[in-house]
């Protein structure tokens, strides 16, 4: 479990994520976090993403943020602050030759801390592809468990409860979790 101050960072994207206010913190209202990118990153799979109940505040404080939502792409720029409202389909990537740093923020928290330790973790294992994806088994464990967090927009929430309804035990009864107490014991702390 992520505390205040705990960095998470995914080799496989070129993500991190420094926590400044966790959902525990904040009474399950908010979590948030500074988001780097390195040079070439991007959110896992720069894939487009949906937050079911959850709305995105972005504030880009340095770097260059490109921006895809609603089909629609562009570059924030260092003072560009947007906001991104619940199931809209939406990603982000570094657009510049420098790390890009952003305060993310997340409304209401969920349990977005435990999807972004599982999915970082799994990067650091070597437990997903170059884009940061892991194995469809382990992909179906996670999307049903995050549901209400994440989810891809091409397909409707209905239709990914059926899949994972099937899958996810699958995926399950081989082994693979939505939580590995591994990955949250690996949190690095820079207080």
């Amino acid at each position: 479990m992520v505390s205040t101050g705990d960095v998470i960072e995914n080799p496989a994207t070129g993500e991190r994520i420094a926590f400044r206010t966790t959902a525990a913190d904040s009474g399950g209202r908010a979590v948030e976090f500074d988001y780097f990118l390195d040079p070439g990153g991007f959110a896992v799979g720069k894939f487009d993403h949906v937050h079911p109940r959850q709305e995105e505040r972005i504030h880009v404080r340095s770097g260059e943020l490109g921006v895809r939502i609603d089909g629609d792409e562009w570059t924030a720029t260092p003072g560009t602050r947007f906001a991104v409202l619940p199931e809209t389909a939406h990603t982000v990537w570094n657009a510049g030759d420098d790390e890009m740093h952003a305060v993310v923020e997340l409304r209401p928290g969920l349990d977005i801390e435990s999807f972004f330790e599982t999915m970082f973790g799994l990067a650091r294992d070597g437990k997903t592809d170059r884009r940061g994806i892991p194995s469809p088994l382990q992909s179906a464990v996670l999307a049903r468990e995050f549901r209400d967090e994440i989810r891809p927009p091409a397909v409707p929430g209905p239709a990914v409860n059926a899949l994972t309804s099937v899958l996810a035990p699958v995926g399950r009864r081989r082994g693979y979790r939505a939580r590995y107490p591994r990955y949250a014991d690996r949190v690095s702390d820079e207080r």
